[in-house]
């Protein structure tokens, strides 16, 4: 057994660092959520809501009317407790692209990922859910590399390759596609790793700040100084990714690692949230407005109503992750 971490919730026998099972009892010391697997528990009967007709689970629309029929992903909530996650496919998108997937470790050890499909390819929310799928699995996976750093990129990789051989050994160019975010919290110490323009921020009151740069555009031309912030981001192209996962791309993430000294809030999300407010001080204080001891589910709930209400122009997806003690 490994340095201990307490005990086990089910016998109370003890459990070392890093156990996934309780070895006395089996019982699971890992507690995950993810869209595919709240995908996969909600009901499939596709009973049109207008008509009342039930078509196939293969068809999108209502076989007799023609209608949109709702999509189990089309909403997903994952409340952990100490850390919690909303996707929400937004007011214009006919289908959520977006995927999240997090979990927590008895020794509280912590792991977030959201993935943004990317809609100029085919099928785009097959990546996005194989991707953060994979990058959660080595993030709290047992093999993988102690380091964080490390450790982040190696999910990264492992969600590339799983983006990557979605359609076989002869995938189209035009296949599933995603942007990524991940972070991983432990041992009083946050990393965060990204492709794209998913985003993680460090929320605490006033000085709340963006920790990742997005690959996009208009980062990068404000970056090399040709354009200033104001006139990148007003151009056609500003919100052109310049880096995914995708059937013809290797990673590249970008990752970031920073100590602890302080408390504050974690969070990452797509741009569906950051389009509508980008700024970490204002969406500081829209998490704030959850009220005093708002748990993070109601902070997640609360950020996603914010970015309805601004218009949900885009698929959005945020995860919640108050730390005591920690600040980046």
């Amino acid at each position: 057994m490994n340095a201990l971490a307490g005990s086990c919730p089910a016998c109370a026998e003890p459990v070392g660092l890093g156990d996934r099972f309780c070895e006395a009892c089996g019982t699971p010391l890992l507690r995950k959520g993810s869209t595919s697997a709240e995908a996969a528990t909600k009901d499939v009967v596709r009973k049109c809501p207008a008509c009342g007709a039930v078509s196939g689970t293969a068809t999108e629309y209502c076989d007799e009317c023609g209608l949109r029929l709702p999509d189990p992903a089309d909403r997903t909530t994952i409340d952990l407790g100490a850390l919690a996650g909303v996707s929400d496919r937004g007011l214009v998108h006919h289908r959520n692209e977006d995927a999240i997937a997090l979990g927590r470790l008895l020794d509280g050890t912590t792991a977030a990922v959201v993935c943004d499909g990317v809609s100029t390819t085919r099928q785009p929310e097959r990546a996005a859910r194989a991707a953060s799928e994979a990058a959660l699995a080595v993030l709290l996976g047992v093999d993988a590399p102690v380091e964080p750093v490390a450790r982040v990129r190696a999910a990264v990789e492992a969600a590339g390759t799983a983006v990557a051989t979605l359609d076989g050994s002869n995938p189209s160019p035009d296949g599933p596609s995603c942007t990524l975010v991940a972070a991983y919290v432990a041992g009083g110490e946050v990393t965060v790793g990204w492709v794209g323009d998913s985003r993680a921020y460090w929320l605490a009151g006033p000085d709340g700040r963006l920790l990742t740069r997005d690959h996009s555009w208009a980062a990068e031309v404000v970056a090399e100084g040709l354009m200033d912030e104001a006139a990148a981001f007003a151009d056609r192209r500003a919100h052109t990714i310049t880096r995914w996962l995708g059937p013809d791309t290797r990673p590249d993430p970008d990752v970031v690692s920073v100590p602890h000294d302080g408390a504050g809030t974690l969070l990452v999300c797509s741009d569906g949230l950051w389009n509508e407010v980008p700024e970490a001080g204002r969406i500081g204080e829209f998490a704030a407005g959850a009220g005093d001891g708002a748990t993070p589910l109601a902070v997640a709930n609360r950020l996603t109503e914010v970015a309805l209400a601004a218009g949900g122009r885009d698929n959005i997806s945020v995860v919640v992750i108050p730390l005591e003690g920690v600040q980046v």
